[in-house]
């Protein structure tokens, strides 16, 4: 049994006749009447009596065209559906971030020009929102540094200095400079591993033979901010993070020029998809 003849079958049957449903499938009546001969052929079953006004479905054929009925409606059904989702008027979008800031333009974006598209994000570090993005959980993925070309579609959104902070009561907080020796000399407060932020400190003060004196590791960019108002250290952020507040004070390295990018990320083999191409395409150059 093949495709074309159900439909066959189901076109005359709906219709009357090879003459109608052959208009109706753009085909020409002897080919629908080839496929309707090749199915009862096929079967050994009569599917329709012919008379001289027309066609007569067998009680047979009355059983099969309640079975295509179905069929042909969830067809038709499926192509509505993936036609809503083509023009993205169907389906959802999630994206994973560190921090929604960064994010925000392209979201408002994105509402303002697919409001129909349902919108989940979720919260994470750069190596957890890679896994998760792996495993298809999310859709998007925004991470500090550029990923493996070869797997993963990256287009950079910022790029940003790092700077110190520290609480308002804190003695530097008296100045707008810090020396990178001074600072890791300091009780430290950093994010937890897979941190892009804390990588880079780390890797910097390999390089320069540090060790850090003193860290106080906490797992959530809110709660890293919290506990250095609170004086338990110094932290590191980037410099499109730092929100007006009273009890925190920034600073610049005098002596580090370390940058930290933020780029949207997707699965390369997934980049191609209509939703994904929505999104990038929304980005301003």
């Amino acid at each position: 049994m093949r495709y074309a003849q159900l439909k066959a079958f189901h076109a005359v049957a709906a219709y009357g006749g090879s003459s109608k449903a052959a208009d109706r499938l753009a085909l020409t009546q002897p080919a629908v009447s080839d496929h309707i001969r090749k199915l009862e052929a096929a079967y050994g079953s009569e599917l329709f009596l012919r008379r001289r006004g027309g066609v007569e479905l067998t009680s047979f054929a009355r059983k099969l065209y309640a079975v295509t009925e179905r069929m042909f409606e969830a067809e038709t059904e499926a192509l509505e559906l993936l036609s809503r989702a083509r023009g993205l008027e169907e389906g959802s979008l999630s994206i994973g971030a560190d921090a929604a800031t960064h994010l925000l333009p392209l979201i408002r974006r994105f509402r303002e020009r697919y409001p129909k598209i349902g919108l989940r994000l979720v919260a994470g570090n750069s190596a957890q929102l890679l896994s998760r993005l792996d495993r298809f959980e999310i859709d998007f993925a925004v991470i500090a540094g550029a990923p493996p070309q070869q797997d993963y579609h990256a287009r950079l959104l910022r790029e940003d200095a790092l700077a110190a902070f520290t609480a308002a009561t804190h003695p530097f907080a008296r100045r707008s400079e810090i020396a990178f020796a001074e600072f890791v000399q300091q009780p430290v407060v950093l994010r937890e591993e897979g941190s892009v932020t804390r990588n880079l400190l780390l890797e910097e003060a390999a390089h320069r033979g540090l060790a850090l004196a003193n860290v106080l590791e906490i797992e959530s960019r809110e709660a890293a901010r919290e506990a250095v108002a609170s004086g338990l250290g110094v932290g590191i952020i980037s410099t499109a993070e730092i929100v007006p507040d009273a009890r925190l004070h920034s600073l610049r390295f005098g002596d580090w020029e370390a940058r930290m990018s933020e780029w949207l990320v997707c699965l390369a083999t997934r980049a191609d998809l209509h939703l994904m191409r929505a999104v990038l395409g929304l980005l301003r150059r």
